[in-house]
C-alpha cells in the first residue's frame, strides 16, 4: 500500500482518514437503521463483517493501527466506549448484548484478516445473521434465555 520511503506521518494521515470515514458510515448506518434500539451495533455488524468484501478499506492498516498505534483510532475508540458505557447501563434497555456482539465481530474481523477461508459463504451469512439478530434483544428477553439454558444461574 505504502512505498517504503513513504514518510511516517503521510501513512498515519492516511490511517486516521480511514477510521474517520469508518466512523462516519458506522453513524451514517446507524442514524437510518428504522429501528433505533441496537441500531449502533447493527451498523457495527455491516461495517466489520466481511473484511474480504471491504476492498475499498484496508483492513490491515485498520489491524495495525488498532495493536500498534491506537491513537490513530481514536474516533473509532471513542465510539466504542461510547456505545459500552450505554450498553453497561442498567437503565439501557438493549444493554449488555451489544458489547457481546461487538466483541464477536471483533474476533470474525480478525479471524478473516488472518484466515479468509474459514468460513464458507452460508457459514458466514448464518454467523452475521445470528449476530444481527442478537441486536434486537433486550437485556431483559437475553436474561429469560440464558434461564431456560443455564438453570439455577442467573447473570450479573
Amino acid at each position: 500500500m505504502f512505498r517504503p520511503e513513504a514518510p511516517g506521518e503521510h501513512i498515519e494521515r492516511h490511517v486516521e482518514a480511514v477510521i474517520e470515514e469508518l466512523v462516519a458510515e458506522l453513524d451514517h448506518w446507524s442514524r437510518t437503521d428504522p429501528v433505533p434500539e441496537g441500531a449502533d451495533d447493527r451498523a457495527y455488524v455491516q461495517a466489520f463483517s466481511d473484511a474480504r468484501e471491504n476492498s475499498d478499506r484496508d483492513q490491515v492498516t485498520l489491524l495495525h493501527a488498532a495493536v500498534a498505534r491506537p491513537h490513530l483510532a481514536e474516533a473509532l475508540i471513542q465510539r466504542n466506549r461510547r456505545m459500552d458505557r450505554e450498553d453497561l447501563d442498567p437503565g439501557h434497555p438493549a444493554g449488555v448484548i451489544g458489547v457481546i456482539v461487538r466483541l464477536a465481530m471483533d474476533g470474525l474481523w480478525v479471524s478473516d484478516i488472518l484466515d479468509a477461508t474459514r468460513f464458507d459463504e452460508a457459514q458466514r451469512r448464518r454467523i452475521i445473521g445470528i449476530l444481527t439478530g442478537l441486536t434486537h434483544l433486550t437485556d431483559e428477553r437475553l436474561e429469560g434465555l440464558l434461564a431456560e439454558v443455564v438453570p439455577g444461574e442467573q447473570p450479573d
